[in-house]
């Protein structure tokens, strides 16, 4: 194969892994906001179990992608945290992105002589 049909190669293979991989997140973080904690799961260890949602706080978060969750705790003395992500999913897309981009930056470089 050519030096050129390489680099071809190797950028449009690293142009697809970083647009998967941000397509991945996006839908991630979608799903996050799509389905906040209150209905998303089941509530942690330790905090409040009732007909009405007991999150504090939520917020996204970019590690696990998905949301992080603040609980009541059942005792009344602060609160639980949880998350909703997926760290294998996360990592596959972050490695996706770096990948990508690695092989895309460094397979477009020519050769040298």
């Amino acid at each position: 194969m050519r030096s050129s049909t390489r680099r071809t190669l190797a950028v449009t293979v690293g142009v697809l892994l970083v647009g998967f991989g941000l397509y991945a997140g996006v839908m991630q973080l979608g799903a996050a906001w799509k389905n906040p904690c209150s209905r998303f799961g089941t509530a942690p260890p330790g905090a409040v179990v009732s007909e009405t949602p007991a999150v504090v706080r939520e917020q996204r978060s970019f590690w696990p992608l998905g949301s992080v969750c603040d609980w009541r705790r059942a005792d009344g003395r602060g609160t639980v945290r949880s998350d909703n992500g997926d760290f294998a999913l996360s990592a596959a897309t972050y490695a996706a992105i770096v990948g990508g981009l690695t092989l895309t930056l460094l397979g477009g470089r020519p050769r040298s002589p």
